[in-house]
């Protein structure tokens, strides 16, 4: 099987294979040949090449672990089971497909947190380490308990639903990067998210002190709001950062700031500059480990609530 490349595109990931579009494992490298060229001392890739042992058997071929609607749905389905978790339908995508939101806590809305995920289809590793942060807010912890009687959580855990199911790379059905759509609002999905947002707000006078959106990219990242910049919880994003980094040994995070310009084009800057939310993109590596990126997921939803309890 050929893959061709368009120009001024790279290949990424090291693909994936599977027997029952459940288990995924990494094409042996023996069977993968990427061709490379130079063209003005930049590396590009024209093609790969992977080859297969085919049988009357279904056989899946993916750039990472598939997790669709369908199994985001089972998902949100169990963990609202819990009885201080429901789950709604907040709007509808381009092609109609719900968009889901889940209410974590037993608290008034004067205080929230809002988490997104997989605004871009492929980028699993930030979906998992969002499952395993909202997991861990959601349990019998002494801080989760204490937590959610005070702030209310809501997380939209797949964004761009109909990106994922069609195997898009960042864009929705309307060929949008829905990350990049904060200040203009052109699709279903954003004006979704921004409507309900701004309702919370509206209908409780509540605020949001925290916002994250999950990613994935090619190592872990945290792309932050200008430290000069204050919002509702002042250096609350540095703390978070400095006391999760100390749960892992010889781990130095790497944070990016943005300059601070005001721009929303991205939904970490909508969040912060239109409702002072403590705002984090949190990037988690393609590549990096199933069991650290649920590992930092916890960690970080624990120190989260110790230090919004504080």
């Amino acid at each position: 099987m050929s893959l061709t490349y368009p120009e001024n595109i790279n290949h990424r990931y090291h693909p994936k294979i599977s027997s029952d579009g459940i288990n995924f494992v990494e094409i042996d490298s023996s069977e993968l040949f990427i061709a490379k060229k130079t063209v003005e001392e930049k590396i590009k890739t024209p093609s790969a090449t992977i080859r297969l042992s085919i049988s009357p058997d279904t056989v899946w071929i993916s750039a990472q672990e598939l997790i669709t609607t369908s199994d985001n749905k089972q998902w949100t389905n169990e963990l609202s089971l819990k009885p201080f978790i429901t789950k709604s339908k907040a709007g509808e995508s381009r092609e109609g497909k719900p968009i889901e939101v889940l209410r974590i806590g037993e608290s008034d809305d004067k205080a929230m947190i809002f988490v997104l995920s997989r605004q871009h289809p492929p980028e699993v590793t930030g979906y998992l380490a969002m499952k395993a942060f909202i997991e861990t807010i959601s349990s019998n912890s002494e801080d989760a308990i204490a937590f959610r009687k005070k702030y209310n959580t809501y997380v939209f855990p797949l964004v761009n639903p109909d990106g994922v199911d069609n195997g898009h790379w960042r864009h929705n059905m309307g060929g949008i990067d829905l990350n990049r759509d904060w200040e203009d609002f052109n699709q279903p999905e954003t004006r979704v998210i921004r409507d309900f947002a701004n309702k919370k707000v509206k209908e409780n006078n509540g605020k949001i002190y925290f916002f994250v959106d999950f990613h994935s990219t090619w190592q872990d990242i945290y792309y932050t709001i200008d430290p000069e910049q204050k919002g509702n919880m002042p250096g609350l994003v540095p703390a978070l950062i400095s006391e999760t980094g100390k749960e892992f040994e010889n781990y130095n995070p790497n944070v990016k700031p943005s300059p601070g310009t005001g721009k929303r084009v991205t939904s970490t800057s909508y969040f912060f500059y239109e409702h002072g939310a403590e705002s984090l993109t949190y990037e988690i590596g393609d590549n990096t480990s199933r069991e650290f990126v649920k590992k930092k997921g916890e960690v970080t939803a624990e120190k989260l609530m110790k230090l919004l309890l504080e």
